[in-house]
C-alpha cells in the first residue's frame, strides 16, 4: 500500500466547520481516508463565504446535507455513525451535547467510533465554555507578543488541526489493536503553549522576554537571520552549523566573520553589518548560482508569485 494511502478503507465523518476541523479532514483524506463532510442545509458551513477556503479544505470529501438535530435526519446520520471508523467535531461542550456529538451519545450508537475533537482552551483551564478563535488563542498563550503585527497564518487552527489528525491516527490504531472506540481532544491553546515551550523555558531561566532579535528564532545570531542583496531581495541565511557558516563567509569574502557565527552584543552587531555590506555588493541574480552550488542553507525569500 502506498504511504500516501495509509488510511485507505477508513470512513471518517467530518462534522466540523470553518477551518481547523475541516483541515483535519483534509489531512486524513490526503492519507486515503474516505471523508464525508456533514453540513446542515439550514446553516451551511460559514467557510463557504470565505473565498476559496471551503472548496480547498473539502475538495476530497463527499458532502452530505443533514440536520443532525432534526428527527427526520438524525436516523440517517446515526446510520453513518454506525458504519464510520472516526468522527471529527469542533464544538464547545454545551453545543456538542446539544448536537448529539458528545462521546457518550456517539458511543451509544457505535462503541468502536474514534472521535477527534478540536477545542479552544483545555476544559480544566476554566475556559472550556468560553468562545474563541485563532487570534484569541494566539493572544492568550503569548504568541502574539512576539510580533507587533497580525500573524501571517492562523497558527492555532493549523497546529491544532495537525494535533487532532495525529490524535485520530492514534485512536484508529487503538481501535484496530484493542477493539474499542477512543475520544481524544486537541486544544488549540495548549498546542500553541507547547510550540512555545523552548522560549518559555528560556524566559523562566533568565527572566528576559523573547523580544525581536533576542533569541535564535528572531535574529539574535549573525548566522541565522535575514539580509538583503543589492537588488533589494531578502535573503534567509540559516547557517547554524559551523561548516555552513564557513562557506557563507568564504563566498561573501568576509573571513574575519568566521569566528563570530553566534556572536551577540557589539560583536554580533558588527558581524551582521559586515555580512549585510557584503550581500549588498551584488544582486541576488549574481549571488544565486554560487550559493546554490555551495549548498550552505542560504535561500532567497520568495513570494507566492514565484513559487510553482
Amino acid at each position: 500500500m502506498s504511504q500516501n494511502l495509509a488510511l485507505q478503507g477508513k470512513l471518517i465523518l467530518d462534522c466540523s466547520q470553518l477551518l481547523p476541523g475541516p483541515f483535519v479532514g483534509k489531512l486524513l483524506a490526503d492519507q486515503g481516508a474516505r471523508v464525508i463532510k456533514i453540513e446542515n442545509p439550514n446553516k451551511p458551513d460559514p467557510a463557504r463565504s470565505m473565498g476559496i477556503f471551503h472548496r480547498v479544505l473539502n475538495a476530497k470529501k463527499e458532502i452530505l446535507w443533514l440536520d443532525i438535530t432534526s428527527p427526520t435526519d438524525r436516523p440517517e446520520f446515526e446510520n453513518w455513525v454506525r458504519k464510520a471508523h472516526g468522527l471529527i467535531e469542533g464544538y464547545r461542550p454545551a453545543a456538542k451535547k446539544r448536537f448529539g456529538l458528545d462521546p457518550e451519545t456517539l458511543h451509544q450508537v457505535n462503541p468502536l467510533l474514534c472521535i477527534s475533537s478540536i477545542i479552544g482552551w483545555d476544559s480544566d483551564s476554566g475556559r472550556g465554555q468560553k468562545a474563541g478563535h485563532d487570534l484569541n488563542f494566539q493572544a492568550s498563550t503569548g504568541l502574539l507578543s512576539l510580533s507587533n503585527e497580525m500573524p501571517p497564518l492562523p497558527w492555532a487552527d493549523l497546529l491544532g488541526a495537525w494535533q487532532a489528525a495525529l490524535n485520530m491516527a492514534s485512536a484508529l490504531v487503538i481501535q484496530a489493536d484493542q477493539g474499542r472506540g477512543v475520544a481524544l481532544s486537541a486544544s488549540m491553546a495548549r498546542v500553541l503553549d507547547e510550540a512555545q515551550e523552548l522560549l518559555k523555558q528560556q524566559y523562566r531561566e533568565d527572566g528576559k522576554l523573547p523580544l525581536h532579535g533576542s533569541n535564535l528564532f528572531s535574529g539574535l545570531f549573525p548566522c541565522y537571520r535575514i539580509y538583503r542583496a543589492q537588488c533589494g531581495r531578502r535573503i534567509a541565511v540559516g547557517a547554524i552549523e559551523e561548516k555552513f557558516w564557513i562557506k557563507v563567509c568564504n563566498l561573501l569574502e568576509v573571513l574575519d566573520c568566521i569566528p563570530h557565527r553566534m556572536a551577540v552584543g557589539e560583536q554580533g552587531k558588527r558581524t551582521c553589518e559586515q555580512i549585510q555590506s557584503a550581500f549588498l555588493k551584488r544582486s541576488w541574480a549574481e549571488w544565486a548560482s554560487a550559493f546554490e552550488e555551495a549548498d550552505c542553507c542560504v535561500e532567497p525569500i520568495l513570494d507566492y508569485s514565484e513559487i510553482p
